[in-house]
């Protein structure tokens, strides 16, 4: 037979064994994937050129005029300062305690896993029950703080106190979580490389340093991308601690939206605030995938 006629059969009969069956399992996830996430992200776009009734539907496409109004609100530039501040000192703090948290656990010993579960109980903890928890430690009155430090002071309600209530409860919430993960990297950590060090003369800082952080840089990665993300959409601490107050001290982008949304009906203005915290977190994620290149080390 011609070899053209036997190719052109091949790819007939190749045509012929494609089969629809893969594409039927993956129909559900793409269905729910498109109605809960790209619907409502292409409306939020639409969305943020109209005028809104109570509803969320809108009533008349005003253009650039919402965007012009938003983005020369003063209150809107705090509140992006006040969301960069609050993921900072959450990110800085959960990494810091999660890494000794660590580093600590990483030799298991006697008694070593009592203290592995203490570290990673906040994660067992939802984000609304445990803001509860600290509404009664930070509380003026009869609050456990202020009993023991012998002070009246109203923690959640105060401008120098409040964001860092909100972030000692963020960390807290946020550390169990990023300590399972270095715990992971640090002890993939070859023992032969460590004993080796130790031969050489290397101290515990040289060991950490030059070793333990460069290997288990991936987990490292993960959980600085992890903390920043989770950072940003802190919402329940906030909204039972100190309700974004006072003087919006405390009122990240997302209690923003929050607020515009579902308690002022401004849904226009949610919609475009919403669109800024996703073009913050996508700028921010770049940078950080920018930088991975360069520090992170694959095995």
């Amino acid at each position: 037979m011609h070899p053209m006629k036997d190719l052109g059969n091949t790819l007939q009969g190749g045509r012929k064994r494609v089969s629809p069956l893969p594409y039927l399992f993956i129909a559900p996830a793409l269905i729910l994937f498109g109605m809960f996430t790209i619907y409502p992200f292409i409306k939020t776009i639409l969305l943020s050129f109209t005028l809104t009734n109570a509803y969320g539907k809108a009533t008349k496409f005003v253009g650039l005029q919402m965007w012009k109004r938003v983005l020369s609100n003063e209150t809107f530039w705090k509140v992006m300062r006040v969301t960069l501040k609050v993921a900072a000192i959450n990110l800085v703090g959960t990494f810091s305690l999660a890494t000794i948290f660590a580093l600590i656990s990483t030799n298991q010993g006697r008694g070593s896993k009592i203290y592995q579960t203490m570290f990673a109980l906040p994660m067992a903890i939802a984000s609304a029950p445990a803001a509860g928890i600290f509404v009664f430690i930070f509380r003026q009155k009869n609050g456990l703080l202020n009993s023991i430090l012998g002070t009246t002071i109203a923690w959640q309600h105060e401008v120098q106190y409040a964001i860092w209530v909100v972030c000692i409860v963020t960390i807290w919430m946020h550390v169990g979580t990023s300590f399972i993960f270095l715990l992971v990297g640090f002890r993939n950590v070859p023992t032969e490389l460590v004993e080796s060090a130790v031969l050489d003369g290397a101290n515990s800082i040289q060991k950490i340093r030059h070793i333990l952080i460069p290997i288990a840089s991936p987990q490292i990665f993960f959980v600085l991308f992890l903390n920043i993300n989770s950072s940003f959409k802190s919402f329940a601490q906030i909204k039972l601690l100190t309700g974004g107050g006072p003087v919006n001290s405390t009122k990240t982008m997302i209690y923003y939206i929050y607020e515009n949304a579902l308690i002022k009906g401004r849904f226009e203005t949610a919609c475009i605030q919403a669109i800024s915290l996703f073009l913050l977190i996508f700028i921010v994620t770049r940078i950080q995938f920018a930088l991975e290149k360069k520090a992170v080390h694959y095995q």
